[in-house]
């Protein structure tokens, strides 16, 4: 996570380019959004996290980028 976010959000594009489907794309930009976030948490800890560590999180932010459009897919 030592790029900037807008780098980040590039890269983020570029899989919502290359996706699949619709529904990955979704799940794609919600990920997005939360980068900024995941960013910043990062980024106020005083100690920086390990590369297991921020595979973690963006596993975790991932997952639940899947289940919140999953979610949003059966209220429509």
């Amino acid at each position: 996570m030592d790029r900037d976010i807008d780098s980040l959000w590039t890269i983020v594009a570029g899989y919502v380019l290359n996706a699949g489907c619709e529904q990955e794309r979704a799940v794609l930009r919600h990920f997005g959004t939360e980068l900024a976030a995941v960013k910043r948490r990062i980024e106020r800890r005083p100690v920086p996290p390990s590369e297991e560590e921020i595979e973690i999180a963006l596993t975790a932010v991932l997952a639940l980028s899947r289940r919140a459009c999953s979610q949003e897919s059966q209220i429509s």
